[in-house]
């Protein structure tokens, strides 16, 4: 986008122009709140309880027939006292907006405007709102995070936050960090990708929870051998300003929500940096912590002769062969010991810098952050269950977590987890005029950090997992957004547009290979297969309007559009090179528009009802390019079946085949299968012995746009009891098209020809119950009490999975039901946050893929919790039970707040799948090795903080994390790797 130059004087004129253009069109009482005397005329009257300041203003504007037109964000942070009685509209908004740093024009009869209150200085009054709760040390909540805080509970569907004090102080070691503590969010692989790889309420994977930053979308899919892949938002937690998860698909506006919904995050704004009333601000902030030890990296030998390294596997004297390089010396050390483990060492270090100031016109921020931390330390203490001698031996992958204590000893180094970030935050607000606003937004991060292929520690065997370190991944990431907003003040144009841009180039130790490697002795020369690189670019737009058709009815129309291209310089010469997969290129693009109709028929009860439609296209051009090079792919899929079984004759042993045929829908399926369907019951002389099989037969891959639309529709009913409690029932549905990783081949993620992906569809419902309870506890203004209880079932039918033969496919269904609990409390010295969530049903179904696992048997149902055996879908189960407790106090004059967390999450529970790998050997499941599930025991961690306020302008805090120092692995990791132990960090913010 091209913004003209503007000449000197030109926006004076503009601004003049517009002024005349309001008088011309205003009564001279528009200008600002009209006298008493002229009001009188236009007395209501009205009976508004007290409750938060958005439902008052609601019911003012219900009860009054008066239109209010948002201009600021500043209502959402309060609670409005009650107003009863006769009075005139200028009396009732005066008593509802006091104190909140806002103030109300009108614009026309019937029709008024909230805008900032103008300070004594006249600097705009709308940086911060005093809220008590997460902000840490008394601090007031900016009115984002009031916002994000409230909208957990005013919002008619679950979400929950975390503002940008709570990310600072909990930010932890890896930026996955940044969403422990949501209820019923999670992470993949959280310690072994630098990123963000988001699961809500047990969906998770590519597309189905986008990240949305600034309005922009950037992720990754990564592959991870056979433990599956990662779909990875890169994004510096210092630059956070806020973290919000809307659950499940919804029709809201400017946000891209999916299957499983959607991680929004908002950067730091001027806002953040500057104080009350002040024109220019800087804050400094610096970090040291513990639990952290420089890495020692690896020796890469490229370019040498193998048989000329000693120890090399291979080389001469050396046992081993060079294109297998498992136990590679190089690659390998010895880890440091909980000794070494100093608790002053300031191994973690980190500073940010953002300035930022503000005129009547614009607002500005520069911000730059930078943080190195080293390889961290794992717990010491509870790690029974992770060192199991009573196991079988040889014990299979499914011990792999039992055992892991004697790989990663306990207290000890854990390599490849080190983190270097830098990044570059700058914005732009230029306030064009009361009704227009234009944003500016560019960010720029650069992360180096540890990673390692899961198979590769797996494969170096026991003891030695815990030696392997390798080269560090890097991943530059830049980010451009432009946001317009047009509210004028009418009826029907409230706008909100954007358009933005991310480009991601990864050079990440994901393709497979090793470090060091060579073919053979006749082609000795070492190179490093290991190293994939990739640039993925995302381009997009956005835009809504929402307008009033009726003082009770609005219309929201809405749409968002991306395209997305990935390349690799990386090279393929037609062949496996070096255990390298392919190196996936291709484009893909989608777009959505929807409207939403809200209806509020009578103040008690509002209704929704919308639509979306959702059209995407796919290409493979890594795979156009290798087929016009006469490169044939080919993948074998299977073709019809056939079943043998025994009789006996005349005392012998006679073979019989009869097929087996594929049902009405074109599966293999129990229904047809000779072996378990009750034919040989109708056998005579049968001797129980079948086999079923499957034949395959090659077919070639083929060039060609993938493409997919629907229809998908939204609505919702809420019902207010009273002013403080309410219910609703939410149904909503939507489409999540095959990613780009899914559109295009790659090694064990192949897409077969004869069966082209359909999307998946979900189906969602959510039904919750929402208490204020402020009131029944005699809490006074600006103190919080709230509770609710939500019910969630989601149905997604053609799941896209992938099976054992590396191959993805479209799975039958998916369903997943449960429960959460949030609920908080804070009357100003003391506050609590509780919330917990617990999943009745997690269940994957397919009859053709439950008969394939054991064809002669039938012994696998139909639907298994969390997936199949080999699958995608079963390494992302996620705790059965879950739960998080906040608690605090603040004293000195709210000078200093103290605060503990505490984080339980159930352990890994699937008895259906011990049956299946632990039984007896005839009713065993194959495929196992593939996409191990890593497992978990019951975890329960202890954090806490204390916050002080040295003076209006310093600010200490120190924090624990993992204070109880457990041994443990996260859920839905990918890696076999334990999480971090005890970590204490300091940190001094300074503001000017």
């Amino acid at each position: 986008m091209t913004t003209p130059a503007i000449r000197s004087g030109l926006l004076p004129r503009i601004r003049r122009l517009s002024l005349c253009l309001v008088l011309a069109s205003a009564s001279p009482l528009a200008l600002g709140a009209p006298p008493a005397a002229a009001q009188e005329a236009f007395a209501y009257t009205v009976d508004i309880p007290a409750q938060p300041l958005p439902q008052a203003l609601s019911q003012f504007s219900l009860q009054t027939k008066v239109q209010i037109v948002y201009a600021v964000e500043a209502p959402y942070g309060r609670r409005a006292p009650a107003v009863r009685g006769r009075f005139s509209q200028g009396e009732i908004l005066s008593r509802l907006l006091a104190g909140s740093g806002v103030t109300w024009r009108e614009v026309r009869p019937g029709v008024v405007t909230l805008e900032a209150a103008p300070s004594a200085k006249g600097a705009v009054v709308t940086d911060a709102l005093r809220v008590e709760g997460a902000a840490g040390g008394g601090e007031a909540l900016s009115v984002r995070d009031a916002l994000g805080y409230d909208g957990v509970y005013d919002l008619d569907g679950a979400s929950t936050y975390a503002g940008k004090s709570e990310v600072e102080r909990y930010k932890g070691v890896s930026p996955a960090d940044v969403l422990k503590g949501m209820v019923g969010v999670f992470s993949g692989d959280a310690r072994n990708s630098g990123a963000l790889d988001p699961g809500v309420r047990g969906v998770e994977g590519p597309g189905r929870v986008p990240v949305i930053i600034d309005g922009g979308e950037q992720a990754l899919t990564v592959w991870r051998g056979y433990n599956g892949a990662n779909n990875r938002s890169y994004i510096d937690p210092s630059l956070v300003g806020g973290v919000q998860v809307l659950k499940g698909p919804s029709l809201t506006a400017g946000v891209h929500t999916s299957v499983g919904g959607a991680v929004v995050i908002d950067t730091l704004s001027p806002r953040d940096i500057l104080r009350e009333g002040e024109r220019y601000g800087a804050e400094v902030r610096i970090e040291g912590g513990n639990n952290s030890t420089k890495p020692r990296l690896p020796t890469l030998l490229t370019g040498q002769d193998y048989r000329n390294v000693p120890g090399f596997p291979g080389s001469t004297g050396t046992t081993g062969f060079p294109n297998s390089p498992y136990n590679d010396p190089y690659v390998q050390v010895t880890p440091r010991t909980s000794g070494d483990n100093d608790t002053l060492s300031l191994g973690d270090r980190a500073a940010r810098l953002a300035i930022a100031g503000r005129s009547d016109d614009f607002e500005w921020l520069a911000a730059y952050a930078w943080r190195e931390r080293g390889n961290y330390f794992a717990g010491e203490s509870e790690a029974d269950y992770y060192s199991q001698t009573s196991l079988p031996t040889p014990s299979g992958p499914q011990d792999l977590i039992k055992r892991l204590a004697f790989n990663y000893q306990p207290g000890n180094e854990v390599p490849n987890t080190s983190s270097e970030m830098s990044s570059w935050l700058g914005k732009l607000v230029w306030k064009i005029s009361d009704a227009q606003q234009l944003k500016f937004g560019v960010r720029d991060t650069v992360s180096t950090y540890g990673e390692v292929m899961p198979s590769r520690i797996i494969s170096v065997g026991n003891n030695g997992m815990g030696k392997v370190q390798w080269p560090l991944s890097e991943v530059h990431a830049t980010a451009w957004n432009v946001d317009y907003r047009l509210k004028p003040g009418g009826r029907w144009v409230d706008l909100k547009t954007s358009v933005w841009l991310t480009r991601t180039n990864s050079h990440t130790y994901s393709a497979g290979g090793f470090p060091n490697w060579a073919q053979n002795a006749a082609n000795p020369i070492i190179k490093n297969t290991a190293l994939a690189n990739a640039k993925n670019d995302r381009y997009g737009l956005s835009a809504s309007n929402k307008m009033r058709l009726a003082p009770t009815l609005d219309l929201v129309v809405a749409g968002d559009w991306q395209h997305e291209k990935l390349t690799s310089p990386d090279v393929w010469g037609g062949t496996f090179d070096g255990w390298r997969q392919y190196p996936r290129a291709g484009r893909r693009e989608e777009y959505n528009v929807h409207a939403n109709l809200e209806w509020r028929p009578v103040s008690e009860l509002t209704l929704t009802a919308g639509a979306r439609y959702s059209h995407y296209w796919a290409f493979d051009d890594f795979l156009a390019e290798q087929l016009a090079k006469g490169v044939v792919f080919t993948n074998y899929v299977f073709t019809d079946g056939s079943v043998l079984y025994r009789t006996l004759v005349n005392g012998r042993t006679v073979n019989n085949r009869i097929a087996w045929e594929r049902d009405s829908t074109g599966k293999f399926t129990r229904a047809t299968n000779p072996c378990v369907n009750g034919f040989l019951n109708s056998v005579a002389n049968a001797t129980g012995y079948c086999v079923a099989s499957l034949n395959q037969a090659p077919v070639t891959a083929v060039s060609r746009t993938q493409r997919g639309d629907g229809w998908t529709p939204a609505v919702s009913a809420t019902f207010n009891f009273t002013p403080n409690a309410r219910a609703y029932a939410r149904y909503a549905e939507a489409y999540r098209f095959p990613s780009l990783f899914e559109s295009t081949v790659g090694f064990s993620a192949a897409i077969d020809p004869t069966r082209p992906l359909k999307p998946e569809h979900a189906r969602t419902w959510e039904v919750a119950y929402i208490h204020d309870l402020s009131a029944l506890l005699s809490l006074p203004e600006g103190q919080r009490a709230d509770v609710r209880l939500t019910w969630f079932r989601n149905r997604t039918s053609n799941v896209i999975e992938r099976g054992t033969q590396l191959q993805l496919f479209n799975m039958e269904k998916q369903i997943i039901e449960g429960i959460e609990l949030q609920a908080r409390y804070d009357n100003g010295r003391l506050f609590a946050d509780f919330s917990a969530a617990h999943n009745f049903k997690n269940k994957v179904c397919d009859r053709q893929q439950a008969i394939l696992k054991a064809p002669n048997t039938g012994i696998v149902p139909d639907c298994v919790n969390f997936g199949f055996v080999g699958g995608y879908l079963l390494t992302q189960a996620t705790p059965e039970t879950s739960a998080n407790l906040n608690l605090g106090a603040r004293f000195l004059e709210r000078r200093l707040e103290v605060g503990v967390r505490g984080v339980y999450y159930s352990g890994y529970d699937n008895p259906e799948l011990d049956r299946f790998i632990g039984g007896a050997t005839a009713t065993r499941v194959d495929g196992w090795a593939l996409n191990t599930p890593y497992l978990w025991d019951d975890i329960v961690t202890v954090d806490a903080y204390a916050n002080f306020k040295l003076n209006e302008k310093v600010r200490f805090e120190l924090v624990g994390t993992n204070l109880n120092d457990r041994y443990y692995t996260d859920p839905l990791t990918r890696t076999a790797q334990p999480a971090p132990g005890r970590t204490l960090k300091l940190s001094m913010t300074a503001r000017y």
